[in-house]
């Protein structure tokens, strides 16, 4: 989801500018998925077996609680680290999960 909000009428032109203008925002930021992504890997972090790291950009109130829910629901154990001094600047962070290692009994 890019999370625009279009109006009928509106310019695809305007919505795909505004859209792609975020996705950048997003990888300058250092993130390898964007901010309405965070909180979906989250989950399947939480249920991976080993370790799960995965790069963001400022953490959305979103991933904030899917790590707190995944946590309290899964037994899952993350930390996140704020890369400083790096090349894209403060901005980016580093989600690490110890994931349960859940597995399908039906497959």
């Amino acid at each position: 989801s890019s999370g625009i909000n279009a109006e009928y009428g509106e310019s695809p032109e305007r919505v795909a500018t505004e859209t792609a203008e975020r996705l950048v925002k997003d990888v300058e930021e250092g993130g390898c998925v964007d901010s309405f992504m965070q909180d979906q890997v989250i989950i399947l972090a939480a249920l991976a077996r080993g370790t799960s790291r995965i790069r963001t950009g400022p953490l959305s109130l979103h991933t904030k609680t899917a790590i707190h829910v995944c946590e309290a629901l899964t037994g899952a154990v993350f930390t996140v680290t704020k890369e400083t001094g790096g090349p894209l600047g403060d901005q980016s962070y580093v989600v690490e999960c110890r994931g349960v290692g859940h597995v399908n009994p039906y497959l």
